[in-house]
């Protein structure tokens, strides 16, 4: 009786390390997985980091040739972005990339308008607050931004 019982204590014995091995192994695999995931995830991050920063060098330099062919308020409000991220994004991009495009657009040589701070005596219109200045803001642009417009030529 002694055999079979340890017989069977073997046979119990071994289905548990058979257990204890296939689960070790899920284990093993899940884990490589979860590193795999992991990385993959990292990656992706990575790229997807870069696509941002491509696109917010774009936007800074779409926002500084605006600003440098109308004032800076003006395109602020014609792009619904904030004065400051207008001013973020003259400061943010590049002088020569900026030049460049605003020269593609105008077919000659504009200077580019880096705001670096507050200009003495409160907002100024860079063409010296006349309604002039708005002449090269397309149409759309002006009935989008409406009497919000109207209303900073008057107080200018």
């Amino acid at each position: 009786m002694a055999s079979k019982s340890t017989n069977k204590a073997i046979e119990v014995l071994e289905r548990r390390h058979v257990a204890e091995r296939t689960a070790l192994k899920a284990a093993t695999d899940a884990g490589a997985a979860v590193r795999r995931a992991q990385e993959r995830r990292a990656a992706e991050l990575a790229r997807l980091d870069a696509v941002v920063v491509e696109a917010e060098q774009g936007a800074d330099i779409a926002l500084a040739v605006l600003a440098s062919l109308v004032a800076p308020d003006v395109a602020a409000l014609l792009t619904e972005e904030t004065p400051a991220r207008v001013r973020q994004g003259q400061q943010r991009a590049s002088a020569q990339d900026v030049a460049a495009r605003v020269g593609e657009l105008t077919d000659s040589v504009v200077p580019v308008a880096r705001r670096r701070g507050r200009p003495p005596g409160g907002a100024v219109w860079p063409g010296g607050g006349d309604v002039a200045t708005l002449a090269s803001v397309p149409p759309a642009g002006i009935e989008r931004a409406g009497a919000q417009v109207g209303e900073q030529l008057e107080a200018g």
